[in-house]
């Protein structure tokens, strides 16, 4: 009994120092590499805990392993914002200036139930007073009101374009070259650049960028 109260404080140490170390975020907030990261690390550190007999150098190196390729993981996506979407998707619309988009729920096999009850959990009643809802890259809704104003879309994420908003603007790279230069600035310096519906740009350059 005591060895197994000491593996499972050691254990327990460990998963506190390890989930401290990848960040505070709620279940609902995990991107998929981080949710199958969270699941491994749970399942090999009940394993040391539930069987005495197997050493606990057999949970804590993958352990360790797991959380490594976490780390680099996330690095890697920190720097290439194309490899992020690559990797956990890409945050998409399913309502568009009020329209439900029908082929979108599908392809995600989103019911319309659920998007009724998204909508209703952020506090909207009726869906017809929706003017965007997007399902984010974690799986959750995000829900804008028509009367909340129009939606800034991420054209630009860290000098590398984000060709489906474009598309949904029916605009092409031409014409986001031409206005970045307009503004004066060049690609590989901005850090976010967004458009509204209306064509209204907002542009945050990288820190120490001109």
């Amino acid at each position: 009994m005591a060895s197994i109260l000491i593996r499972t404080l050691l254990i327990y140490i460990l998963l506190m120092v390890i989930l401290r170390l990848m960040g505070k975020r709620e279940i609902g907030q995990l991107d998929a590499s981080d949710l199958i990261s969270t699941l491994l690390i749970s399942e090999l550190a009940a394993i040391p805990i539930d069987d005495p007999d197997i050493p606990l150098l057999n949970a804590v190196l993958p352990i360790l392993f797991i959380f490594s390729l976490e780390v680099i993981l996330s690095t890697v996506k920190n720097r290439s914002p194309l490899l992020g979407r690559a990797i956990d998707g890409d945050a998409c619309f399913i309502i568009y200036k009020g329209r439900i988009l029908q082929e979108v729920l599908k392809e995600n096999r989103i019911s319309t139930t659920e998007l009724l009850s998204a909508v209703r959990t952020q506090g909207v009643g009726d869906i017809a007073e929706v003017e965007y809802a997007l399902l984010e890259q974690n799986g959750t809704i995000s829900v804008l009101q028509s009367a909340k104003g129009k939606a800034a879309h991420a054209v630009m994420i860290e000098g590398e374009t984000v060709d489906k908003t474009l598309a949904l603007l029916g605009k092409n790279e031409d014409w986001l070259q031409a206005e970045i230069e307009r503004r004066g600035h060049k690609k590989e310096d901005i850090f976010l650049m967004t458009a509204t519906d209306e064509l209204k740009i907002q542009i945050v350059l990288k820190e120490g960028a001109r």
